[in-house]
């Protein structure tokens, strides 16, 4: 078993339940961690038989641009859509962190982590 990864993917988006994060929007970093059998890409050296880390941000970006008030939507669908695209995930585990949150602390993210297995 192996694992691919996507690291820090810095994204823009406007998620929160706040009216004004809605318009101001923010800064999030998606961490992607995708198990497989990496033996199949590794002897025939073809990205057919790989998981593709490139699809796998392409989904991530595309679902941060639909807004939600949650993290937990947003880093839901970024899960079921990476396994219903990418066959090959034996299992993934997507973290999402909102960069500088509007708390009433200085906390530098906060961060919602999800990880499934594929059926």
């Amino acid at each position: 078993m192996g694992i691919v990864k996507v690291t820090d993917l810095l994204v823009y988006g406007y998620h929160g339940c706040l009216k004004e994060e809605s318009i101001i929007g923010s800064e999030y970093l998606i961490n992607i961690k995708a198990w497989t059998n990496i033996q199949k890409a590794a002897k025939s050296d073809s990205l057919v038989d790989a998981v593709d880390y490139v699809l796998l941000s392409d989904i991530a970006q595309v679902e941060m641009k639909k807004r939600a008030n949650l993290l937990e939507s947003v880093v839901d669908r970024i899960v079921s859509e990476s396994l219903k695209r990418c066959s090959n995930i034996k299992k993934i585990k997507v973290c999402l962190a909102k960069l500088n949150p509007p708390t009433n602390s200085d906390a530098k993210s906060v961060s919602v982590s999800l990880t499934r297995k594929s059926k």
